[in-house]
């Protein structure tokens, strides 16, 4: 018998490959045994687990219209669905539900209610930015369920826990945690701050228009035509998505074939994302604000602080209370590309200001970005709910 008890985590989809910040909360548990329920099952090898039941694979065939009809479309589970995964949570001996997204805390609010569980919901973004603004004001209607019968929300930073109050979650029902990164994987205490012949700058994270890559390249090539005589750089974005196109027709257009690299989507396992890391002097993700979608704070700041690289970001989300100014990086107003291009230009030319970011940056995410320590604090998390303790009654 396990005597560590049981904690399911539940998600619509489990895993896609840009939530690799989900799995590494489900992994790292020491002190309670995750499962996974879930809607669907994505092919994800970064994380195989052996206690994954979707109810697509459970229930039986004729009901499996009625179910993606009911997905699809009203983003509601069938009462079929719900019984077989309280089956399965019955016969694991779930005592506690972790939902991923608010939006996933809706969907399951029928399976929570028939397990009569408590239930802890982390929010990650777009599910309180966005998602509460779209189909004329519905997905806020949508949402309102939720406020009173889940015990605790987890927010990112203080700046995603105001995002909540204000949607309508009990301020004393928020606790605000980041679930931190495996920061021993990325740090590299042997970086060399001297000035390389060429200084390697590298952004990672999907392509899409709320990383701001397109910012990226704007900004470096209003520096380079101002100042002739600017260090050589080169660019590398490690990721994709639908930005892509628009960027890689930026780069023709300034004639920086041989100045800018497409590695593409870097599976987060990978040891070549730790050598992208290594290999670059400069790491920069200026997000910005996106028809009310924001970030929460994106791990990759967290991972490229530990690697001991200056970073350029923005006054963004929960940015400012991970990647403080002029301690670990630069950050610029949102959208301020001739800021950014300013921010570029001292790093670029100046090493000793990168050495004195990027070593201060590497102290802070050890310090408070570590994956271990932050998992320390999510259980404590769990035990809080599992006792029935408010979340304004945490100290975490």
């Amino acid at each position: 018998m396990n005597a560590r008890p049981t904690v399911a985590h539940l998600m619509r989809g489990y895993l896609a490959p840009t939530e690799t910040f989900i799995g590494n909360q489900i992994f790292s548990l020491t002190s309670y045994r995750p499962v996974i329920l879930c809607h669907h099952r994505y092919p994800n090898p970064s994380y195989p687990a052996p206690s994954v039941y979707a109810a697509t694979e459970l229930l039986p065939r004729h009901q499996l219209l009625l179910d993606w009809l009911a997905y699809r479309f009203a983003r509601r589970m069938t009462s079929a669905g719900v019984t077989a995964l309280s089956r399965r949570a019955h016969a694991e001996s779930v005592r506690l539900l972790h939902i991923h997204f608010l939006v996933d805390a809706r969907y399951f609010l029928d399976l929570k209610r028939r397990l009569d569980l408590p239930a802890v919901v982390s929010v990650y973004g777009y599910d309180v930015s966005s998602f509460p603004r779209q189909f004329g004001g519905y997905g806020r209607r949508y949402l309102q369920p939720i406020w009173h019968e889940i015990e605790v929300f987890i927010a990112m930073s203080y700046d995603m826990k105001r995002d909540l109050a204000r949607l309508g979650c009990p301020e004393d029902r928020i606790v605000v945690h980041f679930y931190g990164t495996p920061t021993a994987r990325f740090a590299y205490p042997d970086r060399c701050y001297e000035q390389p012949e060429v200084v390697e700058i590298l952004s990672c994270g999907s392509l899409e228009v709320k990383k701001a890559q397109h910012l990226v390249l704007e900004a470096l090539h209003r520096l380079k035509q101002s100042d002739p005589n600017l260090p050589a750089f080169h660019v590398t974005f490690a990721g994709d998505g639908p930005m892509r196109g628009s960027l890689e027709a930026m780069v023709r257009e300034y004639g920086w074939h041989d100045r800018v690299t497409f590695a593409g989507h870097v599976p987060h396992h990978e040891n070549r994302l730790v050598e992208l890391y290594r290999q670059a002097d400069v790491f920069t993700l200026p997000s910005i604000t996106v028809a009310g979608d924001k970030e929460g704070i994106p791990t990759v700041l967290a991972e490229a602080m530990a690697s001991g690289l200056p970073c350029v970001t923005t006054y963004h989300a929960g940015i400012p209370e991970l990647v403080e100014p002029d301690q670990h990086g630069l950050l610029v107003q949102e959208g301020d590309t001739d800021g950014l291009a300013a921010a570029f230009g001292r790093l670029l030319r100046d090493p000793t200001l990168r050495a004195r970011l990027g070593r201060a940056g590497a102290e802070k995410a050890r310090r408070a970005c570590d994956l271990p320590a932050r998992t320390t604090n999510l259980e404590r998390i769990y035990a809080a709910a599992l006792e029935g303790r408010a979340a304004a009654q945490l100290r975490v």
